[in-house]
């Protein structure tokens, strides 16, 4: 049963949700829009006020009669911080994005290193937290299995096992929340353009790097016991691993993708697959479509999608899933 301040937590989350989305309402309409009464939006928006979450600014909305306040989310009271390192080419990227409450970019960082471990994800986070007192929450993003806050498999070998949730939370005394990248460009792809009831499956094939793929449904990502769903490099080709991953280049890697994304149709039944990575581009559609065709049945065919980046949908698979923590999903 709920007590009082799970219905007043409930409440103010309805607002959080109209208000997060940008731009200013006035009482009357985020009362309509959350279905609260006048009276209870009126409570929570004065306690968001005199917290600072939020700005009143009395307007005046029509040319004669009484001004009304009009409330939106002020940007300076927390921010995010979305983080993620990558293996691209032999060179070893760290991307840091400040995000402000309604997911506008304050900050973005960008560097090339010769190795990423754990000290310097660290030392870029304290540069930042010197400047910024008001970040709530770090969200991360690995080339890897995240399994219980801890990197395993990773494409950056000296981030292997590194326990990465407890030591930056004992460090930093902030959140952290851990996932697999492509759960987050998966995440990310839907908020964008997903449909309740579609499966959406992305698939990242890069050279020279296991792919990687990841399903959602109905908002939800399909991660598996131990988040190893959709790791489809560890699929048995019949090659030892070492091989495989020279053989995954853009001459030589069409049997890989094509038994991969086979694999997903029949297990996962996407409606809409998504690809990106470096081996393939818009004419590889053709050849997949005619491999994978030579086992699935023409009615269970998904849809193809080629996508060159998947970076913006990074970014917003990060913010969905920190509002997400917050009990707040636009």
């Amino acid at each position: 049963m709920k007590d009082s301040a799970d219905i007043r937590k409930i409440n103010k989350h309805k607002i959080q949700r109209i208000l997060w989305k940008g731009g200013q309402y006035t009482k009357q309409q985020i009362s309509m829009q959350t279905g609260l009464s006048i009276a209870t939006c009126n409570t929570l928006l004065n306690d968001m006020e005199q917290s600072k979450e939020v700005i009143g600014e009395k307007k005046r909305l029509q040319e004669v009669g009484r001004e009304s306040v009009c409330y939106q989310i002020n940007e300076e009271f927390e921010s995010f911080l979305c983080i993620y390192f990558e293996l691209l080419n032999g060179e070893r990227t760290l991307t840091l994005y400040l995000l402000s409450a309604i997911g506008n970019i304050i900050e973005q960082i960008e560097k090339k290193c010769e190795i990423i471990d754990y000290a310097v994800i660290a030392n870029e986070i304290d540069s930042i937290l010197k400047q910024r007192n008001n970040i709530s929450q770090i969200i991360v993003g690995t080339p890897s299995i995240a399994e219980n806050g801890i990197i395993r498999h990773c494409d950056i070998a000296e981030l292997e096992n590194v326990e990465i949730i407890r030591q930056l939370e004992k460090q930093f005394r902030i959140p952290v929340y851990l996932e697999n990248d492509m759960h987050f460009k998966a995440y990310g792809y839907y908020s964008k353009y997903g449909k309740a009831d579609e499966i959406i499956t992305l698939a990242n094939f890069p050279a020279h790097i296991l792919p990687g793929t990841a399903s959602v449904h109905a908002g939800m990502i399909l991660k598996g016991k131990n988040q190893f769903a959709g790791m489809v490099g560890f699929l048995p080709y019949g090659v030892e691993r070492k091989k495989e991953l020279e053989l995954l280049e853009k001459d030589t890697c069409r049997p890989f993708v094509s038994k991969a994304l086979t694999s997903i149709i029949a297990i996962v039944n996407p409606g809409i697959i998504v690809l990106t990575g470096d081996l393939l581009c818009e004419d590889s559609l053709d050849w997949i479509r005619k491999d994978c065709s030579q086992y699935i049945p023409d009615e269970y065919m998904p849809t193809f999608i080629y996508e060159g980046d998947f970076n913006a949908f990074y970014l917003e698979g990060m913010y969905q899933k920190a509002l997400d923590l917050k009990g707040v999903i636009k």
